[in-house]
């Protein structure tokens, strides 16, 4: 039928896709232009696209008084109705990323470009009905942020920073940090390994980020936190060269903060206040047309610099105080990014890119024995290399076969490298836990040794339909993630010493290994043996198909669905796990309330899967061999702090020790049971948007998010000498390799019979309720968000306020009250006295955040900017190491309890304290500045400017030492104390040229 819902919107896109407000389109991912013609005679009219920066230009035939463009790359286009080789009408239309521009063209008006200000411009987009942010790089570069990916997804609703401890991560709508996706030009980089984080370019060449919050199209997946989405800028018909440079001295900033131990009055815990960094960083970019009109190029190389200083433990970091002082560079070619973007437009019809960078790097760091308490430094005991960064290459098609039929398609492969050298390769990791005057030291570093890289290989297609009042679209990826990583302790030893309260022991992977019955506190250390690994890989595949359906002038619907197929195989090549998900529901609808344009209803309804990331293989498949074996020892090599006259605290050392992981690489039927799904969460949204005036508009928006199937990985006795991938609280079902377990004791016998293929007729079918006895995993996001949008010519602010509550009794892929950085199998359902006392505020839980952030052109030369936020505290919790029920099926041989014990005269009693019932950290308030001057000197266009973050200087902790004992009734001195807090205020001053 013919539609004049785009009356109604037409400017409502346009300003939303001019001004970088939060409104991309309704399962619109690839930006359009979907517009009406407006005249006595609409017959034989046609509308011409042309981007008068590169010449591309593209004609349709107008039907009904309609005309659509689709897949638009990003800009601006004039838009030219033609009668035959008369123009009798244009305009001037912005695309953004991600956004339907909806224009109406009236022939017999005079010829105009439209002005993205005047009255008649609406605020709100009733075309879409996803959640997020879409802004653009020039907006971007407006307002005091940093310059990472991070610091974009952190302006959207919904979003707050992530535990220091992941580095700088961004939680979406209560997810972990592991639970996100990105890509940059239709390529994925997100880390492949864990999931935490992703590649990026520098600033200056990215062009719009758009950062989806909520409510995806199908096209996008593999992702049930957010997405963060990016592209970069391309030639065009006139070449310009830029020179942008930024400057973070160490002069200009601020000193850290220190905390202590023993509630504040006891040794130093942490030593920012020695942390320096000065870094400089300066792009060159030169972009231009190789063929006018046809072939251009954008390429830009980043020499970057930065020598940086800080204290770190020497192990364990929740019991272990700053013992090292580290220098660190990374200059000249070790640490140089090239870039470049090649689009060939073929014809009006076809187009080909080619995108690609190296942001590889070498860091050399040299380490010294340091006392935060004296702040003696000693000489340097080692030096390390380390190789970050990699490469990625892309290739990407877009045809318009028809009028109504458009075609994409893209290949592209990311390398990434995590290696190390070290100079001082015979001193061993050792860490001294206990409370002594005179701890043992090592002689060097420590660490670990091993090759370490990632290779992702990507290919895509997507068709795009339109057909009447529906737009279909469907499409197929595939990834191919290969990874390599080998493993040995430097020295072939990690040494740690502990204290053991009278009664107290150490649990082992088939029930008590040791008890301490002395009557006294005994010292113990263990030695852990990690080591192994290889080669491993996952392939992960995904179909999608959606409607998009203008189903009455004042509503949109949205019907899609995807479906995804992941698969890992081991360091034998076999398949580990295999997993066919369901088709996933995708479901949308947008209502332009009065027909006005200015009010609008919507809801969405979605469910997202996860796959599983190959840490895991690394962790399960790769032939990576744990073991930790427990001595007493006379005493301690003062040079190198290694145990001297050991003796195993159970007379042999095959007694005294736990393994955690055999070598043996498992199959599927004895690594997944036969009932498990996927890692998957649902999300219903519904929403409200509200022009207020010509500049104000107003949102609210309301969001609920459960996991619904919860995936990790089980490793009580039954599961022995494996962990299994289970849905924690089902009934689960898997074959046996080598062993048996009758229910009270292990037939030992059997151990090293295993080879990793299942036992013919051990499939097994384990109760939940009487067996595996864990908890059903349950994780629920509440939230509740309004946001102020203000826009004018020279005034841009945005204030949003967001209520949330999250709760469960896990956070998701990883676990950031430890730190634990292993998705989907961290310690959580390892064993059931791990999860009792778990349900409770999770990690992310920050119950109000506030966030003001805009900028104001003073004139045409001088632009001010602000960014502030204020975020209430996370809840905080209190760990113990032990556990009243002893059984090895509910307490293995490691793991977090909320159990504190109490040990007196050879016997222990338990307090239970349940997750995050001891207290929240404080809140956070954090104000930046900025300010910029632009100018032209001969012809060149310059800016210098000055940006000032956490102007205030407030330091306030942001995560605490949860962990209340070393050992089972022995108390940690650093409980409490803050492993990190805001980042003191320092100075960013920058400079550009352009012409």
């Amino acid at each position: 039928m013919k539609n004049t819902f785009f009356k109604r919107t037409l400017t409502a896109a346009a300003v939303a896709a001019a001004m970088g407000l939060a409104a991309p389109a309704i399962a619109q991912q690839q930006s359009s232009i979907l517009g009406e013609v407006v005249a006595q005679n609409v017959q034989g009219l046609t509308v011409v696209a042309k981007n008068p920066e590169t010449g591309f230009t593209r004609e349709i035939q107008v039907t009904e008084g309609e005309f659509r463009f689709p897949a638009m790359p990003t800009g601006t286009y004039e838009l030219s109705v033609m009668r035959g080789s008369e123009e009798v009408a244009k305009q001037t239309v912005r695309v953004a990323l991600g956004s339907n521009a909806t224009p109406t063209i009236r022939v017999g008006d005079s010829i105009e470009t439209i002005q993205v200000s005047g009255s008649r411009i609406s605020n709100v987009d009733v075309t879409t009905t996803d959640s997020g942010l879409v802004v653009s790089e020039v907006e971007f570069d407006k307002l005091p942020v940093g310059r990472d990916l991070t610091s974009v997804a952190l302006l959207a609703p919904g979003t707050v920073k992530g535990d220091t401890g992941f580095g700088d991560g961004a939680s979406f709508g209560g997810a972990s940090v592991a639970e996100n996706s990105c890509y940059i030009n239709g390529l994925e980089v997100t880390d492949t390994r864990r999931g935490l984080g992703c590649g990026s370019v520098p600033f200056e060449f990215y062009k719009e980020f758009q950062v989806k919050t909520g409510g995806m199209s199908p096209k996008y997946g593999r992702s049930t936190g957010g997405v963060i989405n990016a592209v970069t800028k391309s030639g065009t018909n006139m070449w310009e060269f830029a020179a942008v440079s930024y400057f973070e001295p160490a002069g200009l900033q601020e000193e850290g903060s220190v905390s202590r131990g023993s509630g504040g009055t006891g040794d130093v815990f942490r030593d920012n206040s020695i942390n320096e960094n000065d870094e400089y960083s300066i792009s060159l970019s030169a972009s231009g047309p190789i063929i006018e009109d046809k072939l251009f190029i954008y390429a830009l190389v980043n020499p970057r610099s930065e020598e940086s200083q800080f204290a770190t433990e020497s192990g364990d970091s929740q019991y272990q105080a700053d013992s090292f002082f580290n220098e660190s560079e990374s200059s000249g070619g070790d640490n140089l990014f090239w870039g470049a973007k090649i689009d060939w437009d073929i014809n009006s019809d076809h187009r080909l890119s080619y995108f690609g960078y190296s942001n590889e790097s070498t860091e050399e760091r040299d380490t010294f024995p340091y006392n935060p308490n004296t702040g003696v430094i000693g000489e340097s005991i080692g030096s390390r290399t380390f190789e970050n960064g990699g490469t990625a290459h892309s290739l990407s098609y877009t045809g318009y076969w028809t009028d109504n039929l458009t075609v994409s398609a893209m290949a592209g492969e990311i390398e990434s490298q995590y290696g190390s050298q070290a100079s001082n390769t015979e001193c061993s990791t050792v860490v001294d836990n206990r409370e002594v005057e005179n701890p043992a030291t090592p002689c060097g570093p420590g660490g670990s040794l091993g090759e370490n890289f990632d290779k992702n290989t990507q290919y895509r297609l997507d068709l795009e339909y339109y057909w009447g009042d529906h737009t279909i679209r469907a499409g197929y990826d595939y990834q191919e993630r290969d990874s390599t990583n080998t493993t040995r302790p430097i020295g072939g030893h990690s040494w740690t010493y502990e204290t053991y309260a009278s009664g107290a022991g150490v649990q082992g992977d088939t029930g008590q290994l040791w008890e301490n019955t002395s009557g006294e506190p005994v010292d113990v250390v263990n030695d852990r043996i990690f080591q192994g690994g290889g080669s491993f890989s996952s392939e992960l595949s995904a179909y999608y198909i959606e409607d998009e359906w203008r189903l009455t002038d004042k509503m949109i619907l949205n019907i899609g669905f995807r479906k995804d197929e992941f698969e890992g195989r081991s360091i034998e090549d076999e398949v580990l796990y295999s997993f066919d998900t369901d088709w996933a529901p995708r479901l949308g609808v947008s209502w332009d309330v009065f027909g006005t344009g200015e009010t609008k209803l919507y809801a969405t309804w979605g469910k997202y899967y996860l796959p599983v990331p190959n840490n895991t293989i690394y962790r399960a498949a790769s032939g990576i061999s744990d073991t930790t074996t427990y001595y007493y020892f006379d005493s301690i090599d003062e040079a190198s702090g290694v145990p001297q006259g050991l003796e195993p605290v159970n007379g042999t050392a095959e007694n005294s020790r736990i393994t955690s992981s055999v070598p043996i690489a498992p199959t599927k039927p004895v690594y997944q049971a036969q009932e498990a799904d996927p890692f998957a969460r649902e999300e219903i949204i519904l929403g409200f948007e509200q022009s207020l005036s010509d500049d104000l508009a107003f949102s609210l928006r309301g969001t609920y998010r459960e996991v619904t199937s919860a995936l990790d990985d089980y490793c009580g006795v039954y599961a022995y000498p494996y962990c299994i991938l289970i849905n924690p609280g089902e009934d689960s079902s898997w074959y046996k390799d080598g062993y048996y377990w009758d229910g009270s004791s292990l037939d030992r016998s059997k151990l090293g019979l295993q080879d990793g293929q299942p036992d013919e007729g051990s499939l097994t079918t384990h109760p939940n309720a009487t067996t595996i006895q864990m908890p059903e995993a349950n994780n629920e996001y509440l939230a509740l968000q309004s946001e102020f949008k203000y826009r004018t010519d020279d005034f841009r602010m945005n204030f949003i306020y967001t209520w949330s509550r999250s709760t469960g009794n896990f956070e998701g892929a990883v676990k950031s009250d430890i730190d634990q950085a292993d998705p989907g199998v961290t310690q959580d359902f390892d064993f059931p006295a791990l999860m009792d006392g778990a349900q409770g505020y999770q990690a992310n839980d920050r119950r109000h955040v506030l966030k003001l952030f805009g900028s104001y052109d003073l004139d045409e030369n001088w632009t001010v900017g602000f960014n502030s936020s204020l975020s209430s505290g996370r809840p905080l919790s209190a760990f113990g190491k032990g556990y009243p029920n002893k059984n090895a099926n509910i307490f293995g041989g490691y793991g977090d309890t909320f159990y504190i014990a109490d040990c007196v005269d050879d016997d222990c009693t338990y307090d239970r304290i349940p997750r995050g019932t001891v207290g929240r950290t404080s809140w956070t308030f954090n104000i930046d500045a900025s300010v910029a001057y632009n100018f032209t000197v001969s012809g060149v266009d310059m800016k210098a400017s000055l940006d000032v973050f956490n102007v205030l200087n407030t330091q306030e902790p942001t995560s605490l030492n949860e962990h209340y004992e070393v050992t089972e009734g022995n108390r940690n001195q650093f409980y409490g104390a803050a492993y990190s807090w805001q980042t003191p205020r320092y100075v960013r001053l920058g400079f550009e040229a352009r012409f």
